[in-house]
C-alpha cells in the first residue's frame, strides 16, 4: 500500500509564493490589456462599443461644433469593400463636409484636400448614376481602413450665388466666411468634426491623422503644417509650391496674354509640344512620348518663328515672333524690375488644355487677395503689373491666411513629422521647377533648425511625365502605404511605381517614382511598359 508523501511546510510556502507571482502575473497582464484597448495601442483594428449601423442612423440630425448631421448612409460590405457609414454635413454659410467611418476602424484618419477653387468635395467613393452601385473607393478607406474626411472647401460650384471665387467679393459677411473657409478655416473644421464623428463611433481619438493633397490640395497641405502641425503626424503635398503669391503672379503673367495676338492657339501650343517632345524624349534612353529626363532638355522654340526654314509653311501653325517670347517666358523665370524671382519657369509640357486656367485661376486668386471681383474679367486681368500687383497679393494672402509660410512648414519637418512633397514632371499648370525651389528653401531652414539630413524627415518625387494632377490618384501612385509606412514603421520611402494609362494607346504602363534630382532611365532592355526596366538615375 502505497502512503500518501507528506508536503513539508517550506515546500507549501514555495507552492504559495507560486501561485501569489503566477497571480500578479495575470493580473499585470489584464490591467495592460485594459490600458491599450482603451489608448487604442492593441494593434491595427478598433471594434465600436455599439454597432456601426446603430450610430450611423442615431447620428443623423445631430449638430457637433456648429456643423449640422444632414444625412447618414450606411454601405454593407461588398466586392472588396469594407461596411462604412457615410457622415454628410454642413457649417454656415457654405461649407460641406463628408467623413467615411469604416467598420474595423485601424485607428488613422486621413483627410483629403481640394482642387482649383473647390467647391466640391472630393468624396471617398465613386457611385454609378444609373445603378447606384459604388464604383471605387478610396485606397485609404478601402484598404487602409481610415477615416476618410475632406469637404468643399466652404464654396458650391453648383450654386452661382455661392461659388468661388466671385462669393468672395460679394460683399457680404457669409462671402468673407467663405474666402477664410478656402484659405485655412475649413481644413480646421473638417478635421475637428471627423475627430468628433470618430470619438462617437469608437469613443476616442485617431492614433495618426494624414494629409493629402493635389494642386489647391497641396497647397491645402502646406497651409495644414503650417497652422496645425501638433495635429497631423503625415502629410503629403503635390503639385503646388509654397509661394502662393508667386503661383498667381505667374498665371496672371500669362493669364493676362489671353484673347491678345501673343497668345499662341491650342493648335500651335499642340505644335511647340509636339517639338518638344521629338527634341528630348530619348533622354532617358526611351522614344515613348515623355520628356523624362526634363533637365537635360534645351529645347529652343525660336525655330518654329513663322519664316524660319524649320517652321511650319502652315501660318495657323507657326509663330510669331510675340508668341515666340509667350512661349519662352513660359520656361524662364518670372522676375520683379530688381531682379528678383518670384516664380520659376515650367518644364516642357503641353500647355494647350490649360490655357484658360491661367486667367481663371490667377484672376480667381486674385480675388482672394484683394477682394475686387473684376480681377475676374479678361479687362483686368490685360491690365496686370508685375511689380505694381505683386507687393498687394503678398499682403492680401497673408492677411486671409491663404499663404503657406516655408519656415512653419520647415519646422514641422524639423519636430520629426514626416512630409512627402512631390509633382508632375511635366506639369502644365503648375511650375514643377519652382516648387523644387521652395522645397529647397524649405529644407535649408530646417537645417538651420537642427535637422543635419532633412532626407529623414521630407524628400521630393518626380511622377515622370505626368502633366498636372496625374498621379495624386492612389490608384496612380500609392502615397497612402509610402507616408503610413513612413510615420508607423519608419520605413522611408526610397522609389515609388507610377500607374499610367497612354493618353493614346490605352496601354497601362508602369514607371519608376523618382527622388529628385534623379529621372527614370531605360536600362536598354525589358518591357518599356514595365518599372522593373528603368533604374532612377542621377542627371
Amino acid at each position: 500500500m502505497k502512503t500518501r508523501k507528506s508536503v513539508t511546510v517550506p515546500s507549501f510556502i514555495k507552492i504559495i509564493q507560486y501561485t501569489k507571482h503566477l497571480y500578479y502575473i495575470l493580473l499585470f497582464g489584464v490591467v495592460l490589456t485594459t490600458v491599450l484597448v482603451v489608448s487604442g495601442c492593441t494593434g491595427t483594428s478598433s471594434t465600436a462599443s455599439v454597432p456601426l449601423a446603430t450610430t450611423c442612423t442615431n447620428l443623423a440630425g445631430k449638430t457637433i461644433n456648429d456643423v449640422t448631421i444632414t444625412s447618414t448612409k450606411l454601405f454593407e460590405a461588398s466586392g472588396g469593400n469594407p461596411a462604412f457609414c457615410q457622415v454628410n454635413a454642413t457649417r454656415a454659410p457654405y461649407l460641406d463636409i463628408e467623413v467615411d467611418v469604416p467598420e474595423n476602424w485601424s485607428g488613422r484618419l486621413w483627410q483629403q484636400g481640394g482642387g482649383g477653387l473647390d467647391g466640391k468635395i472630393p468624396s471617398a467613393i465613386t457611385i454609378d448614376a444609373a445603378t447606384g452601385a459604388i464604383t471605387d473607393v478610396n485606397i485609404a478607406l478601402k484598404d487602409g481602413h481610415s477615416v476618410y474626411a475632406a469637404s468643399n472647401g466652404g464654396n458650391r460650384a453648383s450654386v452661382p450665388a455661392q461659388a468661388a471665387p466671385l462669393v468672395w467679393a460679394n460683399g457680404t459677411l457669409d462671402g468673407v466666411a467663405s474666402a477664410e473657409d478656402y484659405a485655412y478655416v475649413a481644413l480646421n473644421t473638417t478635421r475637428e468634426f471627423a475627430k468628433a464623428v470618430i470619438k462617437a463611433f469608437y469613443g476616442r481619438l485617431p492614433n495618426h491623422t494624414y494629409f493629402n493633397g493635389c494642386s489647391n490640395g497641396g497647397r491645402n497641405a502646406y497651409i495644414a503644417a503650417d497652422h496645425w502641425p501638433n495635429e497631423y503626424d503625415g502629410i503629403v503635398s503635390g503639385c503646388m509650391g509654397m509661394d502662393l503669391t508667386g503661383q498667381t503672379a505667374a498665371w496672371l503673367n500669362l493669364g493676362s496674354r489671353v484673347g491678345t495676338p501673343a497668345m499662341p492657339s491650342f493648335d500651335q501650343w499642340s505644335a511647340v509640344t509636339a517639338a518638344a517632345v521629338t527634341a528630348c524624349d530619348a533622354l532617358d534612353g526611351v522614344t515613348d512620348g515623355i520628356i523624362a529626363n526634363q533637365s537635360a532638355c534645351n529645347f529652343d522654340v525660336t525655330p518654329l518663328q513663322c519664316g524660319q526654314p524649320t517652321a511650319d509653311s502652315n501660318p495657323a501653325i507657326c509663330l510669331t515672333a510675340a508668341q515666340v517670347q509667350t512661349v519662352k517666358d513660359v520656361t524662364s523665370d518670372v522676375k520683379l524690375a530688381d531682379g528678383t524671382t518670384i516664380y520659376s519657369g515650367f518644364t516642357w509640357a503641353d500647355w494647350a488644355p490649360h490655357i484658360p486656367g491661367w486667367g481663371l485661376l490667377g484672376g480667381g486668386n486674385a480675388i482672394l487677395a484683394t477682394g475686387d471681383s473684376t480681377w475676374f474679367t479678361a479687362a483686368k486681368q490685360q491690365s496686370f503689373n508685375l511689380d505694381r500687383d505683386y507687393p498687394i497679393f503678398q499682403y492680401g494672402f497673408r492677411i486671409v491666411g491663404a499663404a503657406p509660410d516655408k519656415s512653419k512648414v520647415a519646422a514641422f519637418v524639423a519636430s520629426g513629422k514626416k512630409l512627402i512633397s512631390w509633382h508632375d514632371g511635366s506639369d502644365n499648370l503648375t511650375s514643377f521647377n519652382d516648387h523644387v525651389r521652395n522645397y529647397s528653401t524649405m529644407t535649408n531652414i530646417a537645417k538651420g533648425l537642427g535637422l543635419t539630413n532633412p532626407s529623414t524627415n521630407t524628400r521630393f518625387f518626380v511622377v515622370p511625365g505626368g502633366s498636372h494632377s496625374q498621379g495624386q490618384a492612389l490608384t496612380e501612385v500609392n502615397w497612402f502605404n509610402a507616408i503610413t509606412d513612413w510615420v508607423e514603421m519608419n520605413i522611408a520611402p526610397e522609389q515609388l511605381v507610377y500607374n499610367r494609362i497612354d493618353d493614346v494607346t490605352g496601354i497601362v504602363r508602369t514607371l519608376p517614382v523618382c527622388q529628385h534630382p534623379r529621372y527614370p532611365r531605360y536600362n536598354g532592355a525589358g518591357d518599356v511598359n514595365s518599372a522593373a526596366s528603368y533604374t532612377c538615375t542621377t542627371p
